[in-house]
């Protein structure tokens, strides 16, 4: 298997096409071609969290059988570049993998009416060789200490004498701001745009290091890393012991108008709740 060990050039690449995709999928209103001349009001456009993207695409697909009387359409960009857009009415919901805060919500000047969809985990992984050389749990300051750059070799954790590649996600990412906010504000050179940019760069190498959502974390080419003693699962996350736990959302201008709120009950009720389970989420109802 490919290894990307010239981590800089890798870098420069990930950022441009993190960056172009970024514009791509929610630059405005090019992505669903939205033009208020020719637009039905039966097109709901829904964008944002590239963590919720996958359980937000299939919730359309089956809203979208069923004949509702609106079409729901998806795609990604990043939680804050949807909330961005949804503000300036480029799009009718945004999906978020962090809560937007009261202050933020003062900053943005417009009332976001919050929909909790489901639950999830910011859960660390390594590549599977550092896995399997005994590094399968990293203490807060241990990780804090890796994307801070005091720690930059895995010798220094008792794992082989290979330098650390830590991966962080780009500017705009609910995932990346939480990370930030509860380990440590990361001081690397690898940004990736989406989790699953993480996940395959994580896989290919052989000393990386990097964060995404629960639903991604089980794959046979990563190792899952316990943080502060605690691996992160359904019962984990659902009890609050493990300690990046987090909640996913869809927030919508204010109350949310027939359309809308069809889709989001549709997302919140018993069918897509299922589908939450079925993409490695938990189910927001106990």
């Amino acid at each position: 298997m490919a290894r990307p060990e010239s981590v800089m050039t890798w870098a420069v690449v990930m950022i441009f096409v993190s960056a172009a995709a970024a514009l791509y999928l929610l630059g405005g209103v090019d992505l669903f071609h939205r033009d208020p001349s020719k637009e039905t009001a039966s097109i709901l456009l829904v964008g944002g969290s590239t963590t919720v993207l996958p359980f937000a695409e299939a919730c359309a697909q089956e809203f979208n059988i069923g004949e509702r009387g609106v079409t729901v359409k998806v795609a990604g960009g990043g939680t804050d570049a949807g909330i961005d857009l949804l503000k300036a009415g480029g799009i009718d919901i945004a999906m978020a993998s962090r809560r937007v805060g009261d202050f933020e919500m003062e900053l943005l000047g417009y009332h976001l009416e919050e929909h909790p969809i489901a639950l999830d985990a910011v859960s660390i992984v390594v590549s599977r060789p550092i896995w399997d050389a005994g590094i399968d749990d990293l203490s807060h300051e241990q990780l804090s200490a890796i994307y801070r750059g005091v720690i930059s070799n895995w010798k220094e954790l008792g794992g082989p004498d290979r330098g650390i590649v830590a991966l962080s996600r780009s500017p705009g990412s609910g995932t990346g701001e939480i990370f930030s906010e509860k380990v440590a504000t990361p001081g690397v050179s690898v940004y990736m745009g989406t989790s699953e940019e993480v996940g395959r760069y994580v896989a290919e190498s052989d000393r990386a290091i990097g964060y995404l959502g629960l639903s991604l974390a089980y794959d046979d080419d990563l190792g899952i890393v316990a943080y502060e003693g605690t691996v992160p699962s359904a019962e984990t996350v659902r009890d609050g012991s493990y300690p990046l736990a987090r909640t996913l959302y869809m927030y919508t201008r204010g109350e949310p108008d027939e359309g809308e709120r069809a889709y989001l009950e549709f997302v919140m009720g018993e069918e897509g709740q299922a589908i939450a389970e079925r993409w490695g989420f938990l189910p927001i109802s106990t």
